[in-house]
């Protein structure tokens, strides 16, 4: 008995449309992702502009990059 009813069960139509997953992040999720996102790009474009205006201020070019001499425990410019 329990077979047949089973078997009608999988034979009978529903008038819901197809099942639609969704597939990807919704949410608080998304959210969350997207201000991580952000903030890791804040965090570079801060990172860049101190190391530029290091450079800048420590008046390093290239020509002074290729003067310095590694001695035991300290450095030095030619």
């Amino acid at each position: 008995m329990p077979q047949e009813q089973y078997a009608h069960r999988s034979t009978m139509q529903t008038s819901e449309g197809p099942q639609v997953y969704k597939v990807g992040i919704y949410g608080w999720r998304k959210r969350c992702l997207y201000f991580f996102v952000l903030l890791l790009m804040i965090l570079i474009l801060v990172n860049l502009a101190m190391t530029i205006w290091i450079l800048k201020v420590m008046n390093f070019t290239i020509a002074l990059a290729f003067q310095w001499i590694i001695c035991p425990g300290r450095m030095k410019i030619k």
